[in-house]
């Protein structure tokens, strides 16, 4: 039987030769992120991924490391033990040493190139090394936002793509293998999300640089609470618990101060305080303004550095 072009089956037929191209471009993008990314045996329970950022260095998610002992493992099953060169659980971003070279880090998707319903492809390594793969579109994207242990987020990204056990760490990428961002579940407790590429370039940098991020400390815990109407109502925080010698106690604060101000701002929440405790602010001189036992106070105080892996 002969195909006469431009009929109904010379249509089918020319769609099934251009899924075919598509499918064949999927895989080869997969098999070329692949050579940079590696499964992570951090913790006792399942895994996480990790992918050369520098030579000799990974990048991976830091909540999926809980243990001193990290193996890396690579596509041929070999193994390695990881170092520790850098964490911080604040963007959720690690970086392990080792003594194999990997290749060329991956390229970068200009923030200009991602878009809401941009191919995303996130791709991983179980235990065995043995390679997987996930496919879907960006999903939504939004302003730069703060996590809830303070990190700065240059832009929020959510991936509609299923994320697996042991995905956590993965590279996120454009359909051409353009790295997106690192892929995580442990920055939010309802839905992965994406570490996006300009913050993970500016966390390795530091990372790589001092070993951590610093970050303002006040050693307080914190609650919103609604202002008396008589001090202009609104909202302010109050101070559930005081870190022994930490700045807050330092200064004179005690449990029941009622936070209002800081550095001169208006203070709502403990997302306004968080705000304020950025890497400049260690060691600077800051006045807090406080109502305690319904009386208006201003206390000098100097900024600590948070300590690492400090959770408040």
């Amino acid at each position: 039987m002969s195909t006469t072009l431009g009929s109904p089956a010379a249509g089918t037929l020319a769609a099934g030769g251009a899924l075919a191209a598509l499918s064949h471009d999927i895989a080869a993008t997969i098999e070329a992120v692949a050579a940079n990314v590696v499964a992570v045996e951090g913790r006792d329970r399942v895994g996480s991924t990790g992918f050369f950022i520098r030579p000799n260095t990974i990048l991976t998610a830091d909540h999926a490391l809980e243990s001193d002992e990290v193996e890396i493992v690579y596509a041929d099953g070999r193994t390695e033990k990881g170092r520790f060169a850098g964490r911080d659980p604040s963007t959720d971003l690690a970086l392990l040493t080792v003594p194999t070279a990997g290749p060329a880090a991956l390229a970068q998707v200009a923030p200009s190139g991602i878009r809401v319903g941009t191919i995303a492809i996130a791709v991983a390594r179980d235990d065995d090394g043995d390679l997987s793969a996930t496919m879907g579109v960006v999903g939504s994207i939004g302003a730069a936002w703060r996590t809830w242990r303070g990190g700065e987020i240059d832009r929020f990204i959510r991936a509609d793509v299923s994320l697996y056990p042991r995905f956590s760490g993965s590279p996120l990428v454009d359909g051409t293998g353009r790295l997106i961002g690192l892929n995580t579940w442990g920055l939010s407790r309802r839905q992965a999300l994406v570490v996006p590429a300009a913050t993970i370039s500016r966390v390795v940098e530091a990372l790589g640089t001092h070993g951590h991020i610093a970050r303002g400390y006040l050693g307080l815990a914190m609650q919103g609470i609604a202002l008396p109407e008589a001090f202009g109502g609104g909202s302010g925080v109050i101070a559930l618990g005081i870190a022994p010698g930490g700045p807050a106690e330092r200064g004179g604060l005690i449990v029941g101060d009622i936070i209002t101000t800081l550095s001169g701002r208006r203070i709502a929440d403990s997302d306004d305080v968080q705000s304020l405790l950025d890497a400049a602010s260690v060691g600077t001189q800051t006045v807090v303004g406080i109502l305690r036992g319904g009386k208006p106070l201003e206390l000098p105080l100097t900024i600590g550095e948070r300590p690492q892996n400090h959770d408040d």
